[in-house]
Parts: C-alpha cells; sequence; structure tokens
C-alpha cells in the first residue's frame, strides 16, 4: 500500500501529465523518419532543400570537429551539418543550432578575426559596408552577438571611409600581407577594379579584437574586370593609390571573391565568380605578400580538371569538406532563380601543400535530401491501397537552364508499418505528367467523384486543374485514369486565374466533396460539388473566408489551402501557406463559411520560409495528426503534436521489463522533473537528441524525485532513458523556453 505522500505525488504527476495532453500544442519538427532513394538511405531527408546556398565551418557543439555551416539566400535559413568523423562527408543535419545564428542579408563569412580560435561572422550591413558577429560559446553550444556594424579604413586626411560591399559583392577576407591579422579584398564602387583594404592590427599594435582598415591598393594585382569570362591583365591603373573623383560609375551587380595561395608561391591569389557568367576565374598572383602582380589567368577554372559551369554567378567557397585537414572547393550558384538541380559542385583537394581539385559531385548534399528543385507541395494519400499513406511531391521546376526545365511528380511509397512509417521513392515522374508540358504542380486527393474512392487533382501555373479518376473496382488499389482538365457544371474549365493549389473536402457535410483552390493573388476560390458519383462542382466564391493574403508592395500571396480537422474536434479547420508568413491557422471554419475566418495563430513555432505549404494525415496511427511542409526551396519539413520514436538511437525500445515513470512539465521550460514510483536506488538518466546523440548521462542514487536543468539543452524534442540495470523506462520530452 503506497504512502499518502507518495499518492499525493503520483496523483499529481498524472494530473499534470493529463492537463498536458488536453492542451493544444504546436506541432513539433523531427528529423529522423527513415527514407530511402533507391535502397539507399538518404542521410537529412527533412532539411527542407537548398537553393542558394553559401558554406562556411564553425564547431558549432564544441567537441573538437569544425561543423558545415549552410546559409540559403533563398530561403534565408541556416542549415547545419554536424561533422561526424573525419576523411568524410558523411555529415548529420541538426536544427537545434540554427536559433544562435544572427539574421544576415546577402552573404557570409566564417573566418576567425579576434584571435580567440572561434569562427566570427562577416556579413552584408545593408549600406555598402560590412558588420562582423563575434562567436562564443554557452554551454557548448555556439552563440553570435553583433559586434560591429561597419568597417572602415583611415584615409591620409584622416578621415574614415566604409570598406565597401554590396548584398551581391562578397569580397574576400584573409590575411593577405601574411602578418597575423584578417585583410579584405574587395571590388571598387564601378566593379572594375580589385580593392586591398589592409587591417592596421599588426601595424599599429592594437588589440587582437581590433578592425581598422587602410586602403593599400586602388588596384590590386594590376587588373581590370572587362565584364566578360576574362580580366584584363597587366593593366597600367593610372590611378592606382589616388582614385579620381567622378570617373567610377557602377557597371556590374555582382560578383563573390575568395582568396587563397592555389599555387603555393606565397601569395595569395583570388577567384571570382560573377553575376550573368556561367564561369569562376582564377587569378594566379606572381607577386607578392607585399605587391601583388597577376600574370596568368584560368578563366574556366579549373580547367585541369571538369571547369565549373552553370547558370548563374558561382560562389566559391574554399573549405575543407572532407574533413582530411586539406582545403577543398565548394562551388553554389548565388542568384536567387538560377539553377537549383547540380548546382552545388564539390571539388576535393588531393595536395596538401597547394590547390589540386577533382570533381568528385554537381549534386553535394542535395543527393541525401528529398529536393523537389523548388516549390515543393506534398500530399499524403494511399497510393498502392496498402492502408498506409504514401506522399506525393509536387514542383515548381526542376532547372539547370542548360536543358528544358523539368515539372514532375514524385511518389514516396510507405514502406513502413502503421506505427513506424518509412518512405522509398517509388517512382520519379509519377503518372509521366512531365510529358503533359504542365508547370508548377500542386497535388491533392480525395474523392472527387463521391464514388467512395480516392482520385486525384493537380493544380498547374496557369490556374487549371489536372484530373485522375480512381477506375479500381471497389476494395481494389487504386488505378489512377487521366481525365484532362477539370471541368464545372456547365463543362467549362475550372480556372482561377494562376497557380492553382487545390485541396478537396466536404467543406458544408452535404455529402459531396467540395473544392478550395489557393491562388497566387492570395485569395481562396470555392467551388462547392453538385452531384454524386461524378465530378462536377458549382462556383461559389473568389473569397472563402474573406481571406486576402497579399505581399508588401504586390498582390502575389500564392495561398495553399489544406482541410482537415486539425485538433480533432470533429470540424473542419483550415491550415493556410503563404508566400511571405509560413501557415496560418483558422479554427472550425465550417461555421463561417459565410463569413470572416479569422486566424487562431501558428501551429509550429519553427521558420518555414517562402511559398509554404501543407498536407496533413496521421501516419503513425496514434491518433494525432502529422504535418508535412513544402516551400520555396523544393524540399520538406516534417511535424508532429507526437513524434514518433527515433529507432536509431540504440536505445532499446522493445524491453520488455519496465520502470514506471512520470516526466513534468512537458514541455520543459527551465527543469525537467522526473518522478519513479520502483523500488529502485541507483538509476542512470540519460537524454537523447533525435539524432540519437547522447546529450546528457548522469547516475542518480537517491531516485524517486529527480529534476535536471534544461540549461545545456536547446529548444526541441528529447528521448529520456532511465535504467537500473534490468529495467528501463523511456519517454519522450519537449524542452521549449
Amino acid at each position: 500500500m503506497i504512502n499518502n505522500t507518495h499518492q499525493r505525488n503520483f496523483l499529481f504527476a498524472i494530473a499534470i501529465c493529463l492537463s498536458i495532453s488536453t492542451i493544444a500544442q504546436n506541432f513539433q519538427r523531427f528529423n529522423y523518419l527513415p527514407v530511402t532513394d533507391n535502397a539507399r538511405y538518404l542521410r537529412y531527408p527533412w532539411i527542407g532543400g537548398v537553393n542558394n546556398i553559401l558554406f562556411g565551418k564553425a564547431d558549432v557543439n564544441h567537441d573538437g570537429k569544425k561543423d558545415l555551416i549552410g546559409y540559403d539566400k533563398t530561403s534565408e535559413k541556416y542549415s547545419i551539418f554536424l561533422t561526424l568523423s573525419n576523411n568524410s562527408i558523411d555529415y548529420s543535419y541538426s536544427d537545434s543550432y540554427t536559433t544562435y545564428f544572427p539574421p544576415i542579408s546577402g552573404w557570409m563569412i566564417l573566418k576567425d578575426y579576434n584571435c580567440d580560435g572561434i569562427e566570427d561572422l562577416f556579413t552584408y550591413n545593408g549600406v555598402g559596408n560590412l558588420k562582423v558577429y563575434t562567436g562564443f560559446y554557452v554551454n557548448d553550444t555556439l552563440h553570435y552577438k553583433l559586434q560591429q556594424d561597419g568597417l572602415y579604413y583611415k584615409t591620409s586626411g584622416g578621415n574614415f571611409i566604409n570598406v565597401y560591399c554590396a548584398d551581391a559583392i562578397k569580397p574576400a577576407i584573409a590575411d593577405i600581407n601574411k602578418d597575423g591579422d584578417l585583410d579584405i579584398i574587395s571590388f571598387s564602387v564601378a566593379f572594375n577594379r580589385l580593392i586591398y583594404y589592409e587591417n592596421q592590427q599588426k601595424e599599429l599594435n592594437l588589440s587582437c579584437d581590433s578592425l581598422l582598415f587602410t586602403k593599400a591598393d586602388n588596384c590590386w594585382g594590376n587588373v581590370r574586370d572587362t565584364f566578360s569570362n576574362s580580366y584584363a591583365i597587366r593593366d597600367t591603373c593610372s590611378f592606382k593609390f589616388n582614385r579620381p573623383s567622378n570617373t567610377n560609375t557602377v557597371l556590374h551587380s555582382g560578383s563573390a571573391v575568395e582568396a587563397i595561395d592555389a599555387d603555393n608561391n606565397g601569395a595569395l591569389d583570388v577567384l571570382i565568380g560573377s553575376t550573368s557568367l556561367s564561369n569562376i576565374t582564377m587569378l594566379y598572383n606572381n607577386g607578392s605578400t607585399s605587391y601583388a602582380s597577376v600574370l596568368e589567368q584560368d578563366v574556366d577554372y579549373p580547367s585541369y580538371n571538369t571547369p565549373f559551369k552553370t547558370v548563374s554567378f558561382g560562389y566559391p567557397n574554399f573549405l575543407d569538406a572532407d574533413n582530411d585537414d586539406k582545403t577543398d572547393l565548394l562551388v553554389t550558384t548565388f542568384d536567387i532563380g538560377s539553377a537549383n538541380i547540380n548546382n552545388i559542385w564539390y571539388y576535393r583537394n588531393r595536395r596538401s601543400d597547394s590547390i589540386d581539385l577533382q570533381l568528385q559531385q554537381k549534386n553535394f548534399l542535395l543527393d541525401n535530401m528529398i529536393d523537389a528543385g523548388e516549390n515543393s507541395t506534398p500530399c499524403f494519400m494511399d497510393v498502392d491501397g496498402d492502408g498506409l499513406k504514401d506522399m506525393l511531391l509536387g514542383s515548381g521546376g526542376y532547372k539547370d537552364y542548360i536543358s528544358a526545365n523539368v515539372y514532375k511528380l514524385k511518389y514516396y511509397k510507405n514502406t513502413g508499418t502503421p506505427a513506424q512509417p518509412q518512405y522509398n521513392l517509388q517512382q520519379d515522374d509519377f503518372l509521366n505528367i512531365s510529358a503533359l508540358g504542365v508547370k508548377d504542380l500542386s497535388p491533392s486527393s480525395g474523392d472527387i467523384d463521391n464514388d467512395g474512392d480516392t482520385d486525384v487533382v493537380v493544380g498547374i501555373n496557369d490556374g487549371r486543374l489536372l484530373h485522375w479518376e480512381n477506375t479500381a473496382p471497389s476494395g481494389n488499389a487504386p488505378v489512377l485514369t487521366y481525365r484532362g482538365i477539370l471541368k464545372d457544371s456547365s463543362g467549362n474549365d475550372i480556372s482561377i486565374g494562376s497557380n492553382a493549389t487545390p485541396s478537396l473536402a466536404d467543406l458544408n457535410r452535404d455529402g459531396k466533396t467540395d473544392l478550395i483552390i489557393g491562388e497566387l493573388r492570395g485569395n481562396l476560390n470555392y467551388f462547392r460539388g453538385t452531384t454524386n458519383g461524378s465530378a462536377k462542382f458549382s462556383y461559389v466564391t473568389d473569397s472563402l473566408g474573406r481571406v486576402r493574403i497579399t505581399n508588401p508592395g504586390n498582390n502575389n500571396g500564392y495561398t495553399h489551402p489544406c482541410i482537415a480537422d486539425v485538433n480533432t474536434d470533429g470540424k473542419y479547420d483550415l491550415i493556410l501557406g503563404t508566400n511571405l508568413y509560413g501557415l496560418k491557422f483558422y479554427d472550425n471554419i465550417e461555421a463561417h463559411l459565410n463569413d470572416t475566418f479569422i486566424s487562431t495563430g501558428n501551429i509550429v513555432d519553427d521558420y518555414l520560409s517562402y511559398r509554404t505549404t501543407s498536407t496533413i494525415a496521421d501516419i503513425t496511427n496514434d491518433g494525432q495528426p502529422e504535418l508535412l511542409t513544402g516551400n520555396i526551396c523544393g524540399g520538406l519539413i516534417i511535424f508532429s503534436k507526437n513524434p514518433p520514436a527515433n529507432l536509431n538511437t540504440g536505445i532499446n525500445y522493445q524491453n520488455t521489463e519496465k520502470l514506471e515513470m512520470a516526466i513534468f512539465p512537458n514541455p520543459a521550460n527551465q527543469t525537467i522533473y522526473l518522478r519513479l514510483y520502483d523500488n529502485s536506488k541507483n538509476v542512470k538518466v540519460e537524454i537523447f537528441s533525435t539524432l540519437g546523440q547522447n546529450v546528457f548521462s548522469r547516475n542518480y542514487s537517491s531516485s524517486a524525485f529527480i529534476s535536471i536543468p534544461t540549461h545545456m539543452l536547446s529548444d526541441g524534442i528529447y528521448i529520456i532513458k532511465v535504467s537500473d540495470g534490468g529495467r528501463e523506462a523511456i519517454q519522450k520530452v519537449v524542452v521549449k523556453r
């Protein structure tokens, strides 16, 4: 018989847990659901995609290994790839560290300028100048704080002028004169000369965190940009150290400069990619650390191997990609709207004393992601009739600008179990839709003709809908037969203008499927189903719920509706994807069909980027839905109110001897409390991230009541394992401050 104190604590813990379960919590992101492509497991399928990504390296988790940090210009999001081992490009994706990186614009450079061994972050400051964020650790997690907004050089007259750059003019930051501090090479305002700004930290005996410059060379290397593949070398540079007034005009709009001693002659060379050009050019410095003289150039670098070619604006990053202590090269596309496939070229360096590159792949990292090129739109559907929810993924286009753009529908089959889904790319061009010559595919599934089975409609860029009828006999796997453009009840093409994004639901509860369509202009179109046994719709309004989502300055809202009972109250809700505002949630919209839908907040806390889309279904068979989101970068991010267990953590979930444990509060803020109801005097408590990393481990001699501070944990989902040598307790906990 348990004593009164024990009983009181037990009832309190149960009450806490019950109250938590009844509160509507936002969906939580998880990244570990397995996905395969031709039986090859993808390392980071749920990253959300990347298109125009820039790279740097820094040790984000303070484990002694420098990790790969990406910043995508298109989505304005960071991606963190944790280094797992040396001599390998096997990374582990983590979204838990990105919140500690600063918001930036344009480009980023990670270099340690203040001599503390931690990479600092340089970026554009918005007004023709740079700013720098200092890196520091809090509980072994890399953080950044703004240190200096604006870098300046001092003229001979004592004036201070900004070190020039722009959002599309990325300078090189390196120790150009080999004196131990970081200097800068950037293009002039006219974008035709390279200017060398020399850091005066060593010359003036300043503290190590000083960034004060002098303009040491108005025409570094004696080169001039001809705004073509090659540069004019051996230029006279008559204004080399005294820039004439009113002679420079802006001729070019973008460039990325990277500095490295490629030929091991002691002087730094520069590698340059430029807007509108598909190549990168290496300028070889035959001078010295004190005087640059470019006498050779490789306009199709690296011409001795496989030259970089893509559209457009190659952005070079010299860094150690494979963690073998040799500097490799990654080249990505910098222009938004440029190629979105084969746009991360990885060149491995074969030497340690100089640069000798060999192309390894053109889809570095991309080959381990779910990727629809751009503007991904997902849809859950049981495609093969096995009772498991599969995935369809629509695309805004696969673009390399060498061949014609391709628009396909991908089919990922659920090869897992009802409780543990797993996805495999089954067909790369489902329904052979690429042969139809349509663009910007937005799939949706439902019983469009009210005959008791599941059909498919796909919205396209011209505002119309394609229709596939399920013609299989009742009880059989779907057979999807193409019926052409979806018509209304009068036989006219249903067309809403531009970028149709359909959702199917019996919105008015009359037993017939209705059609709700989002579009470019940010409104919602409503077509009411009119007939049982056929796909016939009657136009009702183009202002359903009086929804109108527009961007500042234009009307491009790109609404994408997902109609479902999200909070399991028996009423239809609306999850609305938008261009700028992520997912908006509208509760119980069927009570307001002739009124105004009122947004009741967000359903995810994560930043989802532009052109957000979504689909929802209970794919883990636990009574709680999972949420799948697409975005402008063409990838997918998955969320759940009750994420399934991560079977890749190494935890034994099949242990039949269990400890009884309560965790509260959940989500936890400052402290996690564990209550054990077994007579165990010595227990081991371990906390694992969703990636399977052990982030906490401690033995406790007194185990009835344990408190664990959360200061060492980032916000996110964790798995707590408690064991006494023979029995285990395993539960999930959410940390949310």
